[in-house]
């Protein structure tokens, strides 16, 4: 019989979350530290070139992997383009542009719009903890641009 209780997984879960978020809060200090004097480009392959390490050791077994089909080609091919190119190359020239303290605030909003995309193009339903989460999120966003 096992003993573990069942919230667990959803506590484990969530500190691995939070951890995450904390993680990504301070690194975007860290990038505009480590990047200063680098051009965008070069900050923006710094960063793909460390996602790239930790992927390389976190990677699962090959049977585990989902398989390509040709039709995914072109959706891969897209958030290659916007994902790994362009979206760090922005995300690089805008924190030479501001604080890495701003930047890190200005982030948040990243999850804000992450669900209101997902509600949009894929019909993700939000409950009631989601949505008060989105607001918050958004007045956080606004008291940032206030200041």
């Amino acid at each position: 019989m096992d003993r573990t209780p069942t919230r667990w997984p959803s506590l484990r879960g969530g500190l691995l979350a939070m951890l995450a978020a904390a993680l990504f809060g301070v690194s975007m200090p860290l990038v505009q530290h480590f990047g200063a004097g680098l051009g965008a480009f070069t900050t923006a392959a710094l960063l793909c070139a460390g996602a790239a390490a930790v992927d390389a050791l976190s990677r699962q077994r090959v049977e585990q992997e989902a398989r390509l089909t040709r039709g995914d080609i072109p959706r891969l091919l897209s958030m290659a383009a916007f994902g790994a190119v362009l979206g760090p190359v922005v995300m690089a020239w805008g924190l030479q542009h501001t604080s890495g303290t701003g930047a890190s605030l200005m982030l948040t909003l990243e999850a804000l719009f992450t669900a209101v995309l997902a509600r949009l193009i894929y019909g993700v339903t939000t409950n009631r903890r989601v949505r008060g989460a989105m607001i918050l999120l958004l007045a956080g966003g606004i008291a940032l641009v206030m200041d």
